[in-house]
């Protein structure tokens, strides 16, 4: 059977997986729910029956049936030798995907903040803290990769597209011109985005750069979102 991957109609934590099958050259169904009562509906119902924890994404084909986006990467990384050689690089890889998984749960916060009544003011203060701690952020990475070309060490692994992707966020969410004052990762940016089978899917309408987020977040959840400062 062909792959299927299901995830929301958005970015979110689907991304990084769809870069890699694109990568890896896999065939696979990428399944969009933007009607909610598609997902809850009969589809759950279905999944249900072979999931063990039934959520988005999920990945399903002849071998595995199985939800998390970082199993389902590490899982496609171990089948197409997208995984750490050996121990540094294994510890690298998860020491790196910690990292940036703060980062990316920091801009959940930002972009849900409570339901409460002063919800606006409290995603801007949450939005002007992060950006003012974000140069900080960026520069401890970029000490971590420091002449390697890959976040593993020297060779590209799955953890790869993850870090891009939530690096990208950065880039797209907030003015560019934070992002863009390093070099280094721009560089490193470039070089996931060159990779065979990732810039082909880049350059497509596959790829949808927004939203990163669903309708009920403050930021990032339009297609024709702009980047606040």
């Amino acid at each position: 059977m062909k792959p299927i991957l299901g995830y929301w109609g958005v970015r979110g934590r689907a991304n990084p997986i769809r870069m890699l099958l694109h990568y890896v050259g896999v065939d696979f169904e990428d399944k969009r729910y933007t009607d909610p009562n598609q997902y809850y509906g009969k589809d759950l119902i279905k999944l249900s029956e072979v999931l063990d924890f039934p959520n988005l994404p999920y990945y399903i084909d002849d071998e595995v049936k199985m939800t998390q986006s970082r199993e389902i990467l590490h899982h496609l990384g171990r089948k197409h030798n997208l995984e750490g050689s050996d121990e540094q690089e294994l510890v690298r890889m998860g020491v790196i995907y910690e990292q940036v998984i703060e980062l990316f749960t920091s801009l959940i916060y930002i972009g849900y903040p409570p339901d409460v009544e002063n919800r606006n003011e409290i995603h801007e203060k949450l939005r002007k803290h992060y950006v003012s701690k974000l140069p900080s952020k960026l520069t401890a990475i970029v000490k971590f990769l420091g002449e390697d070309e890959w976040m593993g060490g020297k060779k590209l692994t799955y953890v790869d597209f993850i870090i891009y992707d939530i690096l990208d966020f950065n880039r797209v969410l907030f003015d560019p011109k934070h992002f863009n004052a390093f070099p280094t990762l721009v560089s490193y940016m470039r070089r996931v985005e060159g990779l065979k089978g990732v810039k082909e899917y880049l350059s497509s309408e596959a790829f949808q750069p927004m939203p990163i987020f669903g309708p009920t977040a403050l930021f990032g959840n339009t297609k024709d979102y702009t980047p606040t400062e």
